[in-house]
């Protein structure tokens, strides 16, 4: 019986080690490419040769967007297929490509999924972005705050899905509330131009309602945040990922 059962426990673990094994090639394979590659080349993905991964299933690009301080970001949504023992698996991921002043100095992929994988390759030159965002906003921010904040996917937009239900707190915090009123602040601080619209929405909201008064420093980033009128992801009813400028007379 403790043999029987030895050899079963031998046979799963050399299954799911082989598993990993063509996830990890295949997926070694894909970031190899993604990361040498530019703009032009992953559009052209495929018609790519690859040795570990079958095809190129899905291929979208979904923006290409100004974000601030001379920094452009390009996002690719790409499905591609490996084989693992007979079994044709369907990897999705969230290519972000990043251009500072016209000069690419930084790519990060996101793997759909609850383990939040990812993977990122940035130039020395990111640094520069980083600094100008920290002057601005009075931050002591870094690349692992800036991939953080890009993970933690935000979609801007109340009343979205089939059931057209307010979004009453993020990340645990509730909406609406002037005693979260610093927190709103933080996101209108953050990287992820998302979750900066909603802590612009939040003090907007304050403002409207004799909540709260910024101070001089609070009111020029929330002044910036609208000048600047960033392209981002929200949604309208049961349609999800549309890309627009939330002030529609800029």
């Amino acid at each position: 019986m403790r043999k029987i059962f030895l050899i079963l426990f031998i046979n799963v673990f050399t299954n799911l080690f082989c598993q990993k094994s063509e996830f990890e090639k295949a997926k070694s394979e894909f970031e190899q490419f993604i990361f040498s590659a530019d703009s032009t080349k992953i559009q052209n993905i495929k018609t790519e040769k690859f040795e570990n991964i079958f095809e190129i299933k899905q291929f979208n690009q979904t923006v290409s967007r100004d974000r601030e301080f001379g920094l452009r970001e390009l996002i690719f949504n790409i499905t591609f297929v490996y084989r693992s023992e007979n079994t044709l698996k369907y990897p999705q991921a969230e290519i972000h490509q990043f251009y500072l002043n016209e000069k690419p100095i930084g790519n990060l992929i996101i793997y759909t999924g609850k383990d939040k994988l990812s993977s990122r390759k940035f130039r020395s030159e990111f640094q520069i972005y980083l600094n100008s965002h920290n002057d601005f906003y009075k931050t002591n921010f870094s690349l692992t705050d800036f991939i953080n904040d890009l993970t933690n996917k935000q979609i801007y937009g109340d009343g979205c899905g089939y059931e057209m239900t307010r979004v009453n707190k993020i990340d645990e915090i509730k909406l609406r509330n002037p005693e979260n009123a610093e927190k709103y602040v933080e996101w209108m601080k953050s990287f992820n131009l998302e979750k900066q619209m909603w802590g612009y929405n939040q003090i907007q909201y304050l403002i409207k309602n004799n909540l709260i008064e910024l101070e001089p420093e609070e009111e020029k980033i929330y002044n910036h945040i609208q000048q600047r009128n960033a392209i981002i992801e929200t949604c309208s009813g049961c349609t999800f990922g549309i890309f627009e400028r939330v002030f529609k007379n800029k």
